[in-house]
């Protein structure tokens, strides 16, 4: 067991809203404690501030009644973190997980307050209890504590911001890491698939202009596509078919009736935004990996539909199938590729799933549903 990046990311996921958390138990636990003891910190400091005293004597004495107050504000915003997670549709929780800017700031800092305070108030609740005086009758019309509990307040603001402009730049530097490394994969084009097609050309000329010629020009309409696609940081689900349309009839070309091929996509569906050349390694390997070892060839189907706000893309191939030695090997480092550019750019909305069938294999992209275009009322 990795305890280290288990509480990690434990700790990167503690002040977000997820309606499912896979981290354990414990892990979850040593973040409350953590927090617990910060705003115990924070709480003594903020003493330090307004009385001027610094004597161990007095940090002892009232080290006791301010852990207190640690354990139940840190409690009580992480209860309250649940309960929003508990009663909130999921559908909102990802869409103010994808918000940029000041919203899910504000929001999480709400609830942060919100906690802090109910915290303070349980805290003085057991204080009366234990020693038998009503602290918060006592002391919630004292100036002292109400400007104690602003500048606690106005530090957790401060830290809830330091901490999701960090989350927000390590988010947006793993993302370019990503496509720096989606650009360099996708501009070194296999040497031998670009050597084949052309020697392919060049035999077609003597024998079959016509053919040849139109294996040229969807050479050259698949490479001008997937140039373009390499410079933008966003397609549409139709600049993505357009590219698979264009390789799939040059292989087509290539391999005669052993390749037979079919795309299935409303022009609404089509609108869809999407990272790039996400749907394209996934056909190549339909072919290359799936229809291309079987003797008799097979058929290459792409679907796409949107369902409850989800775009699901789905490749499916009557090929050898994932038991097969040369499908098994060819898969690992493109699928690789797309889940880590799925969890950079969408996290847990969105997924590649690999899946048998009958005959075959199926591929399903499945991410948050973007329209180009704003959608009628």
């Amino acid at each position: 067991m990795h305890i280290r990046p288990t509480v990690k990311q434990a700790l990167r996921s503690s002040l977000v809203l997820k309606k499912r958390r896979e981290e354990p138990w414990w892990a979850r636990l040593l973040v409350a404690i953590g927090l617990a003891f910060a705003v115990t910190l924070v709480l003594m400091l903020v003493s330090v501030l307004l009385m001027a005293k610094a004597e161990l004597a007095w940090w002892t004495g009232l080290l006791s009644n301010n852990l207190l107050f640690g354990a139940c504000a840190a409690a009580s915003m992480l209860l309250l973190m649940r309960v929003c997670e508990w009663l909130l549709p999921a559908a909102w929780i990802d869409a103010l997980s994808a918000m940029q800017g000041w919203r899910p700031l504000a929001v999480m800092s709400a609830i942060l307050c919100a906690g802090a305070a109910l915290g303070v108030r349980a805290g003085y609740a057991v204080l009366g209890q234990v020693y038998a005086v009503n602290f918060w009758h006592k002391l919630a019309g004292a100036p002292m504590v109400q400007l104690k509990f602003a500048i606690f307040a106005l530090l957790i603001l401060a830290a809830n911001w330091v901490w999701w402009q960090f989350r927000a730049k390590e988010k947006a530097l793993a993302q370019q890491a990503a496509e720096s490394q989606l650009r360099m994969l996708q501009a070194q084009i296999e040497p031998h698939f670009l050597f084949n097609t052309l020697a392919n050309v060049q035999s077609l000329i003597a024998t079959d202009a016509a053919r040849a010629q139109l294996m040229l020009e969807s050479f050259t309409d698949y490479l001008r596509a997937s140039l373009g696609q390499m410079r933008a940081t966003d397609s549409s689900l139709g600049a993505e078919l357009e590219t698979a349309h264009n390789y799939l009839l040059l292989m087509q070309i290539r391999m005669g009736s052993r390749l037979a091929f079919s795309i299935d996509a409303s022009e609404a569906v089509r609108q869809a935004l999407m990272p790039p050349l996400l749907l394209q390694p996934l056909v190549e390997n339909a072919v290359q990996h799936g229809v291309g070892p079987r003797l008799e060839g097979g058929h290459v189907r792409i679907s796409a539909l949107v369902r409850h706000g989800v775009l699901e893309i789905v490749v499916d191939d009557d090929g050898v199938g994932l038991g097969h030695a040369r499908r098994s090997a060819g898969n690992g480092v493109a699928l690789i590729n797309i889940r880590a550019r799925l969890e950079t750019g969408f996290g847990e909305r969105a997924a590649l799933l690999i899946a048998p069938l009958a005959q075959g294999t199926r591929a399903t992209l499945s991410m948050p549903f973007r329209p180009a275009f704003p959608q009628p009322a």
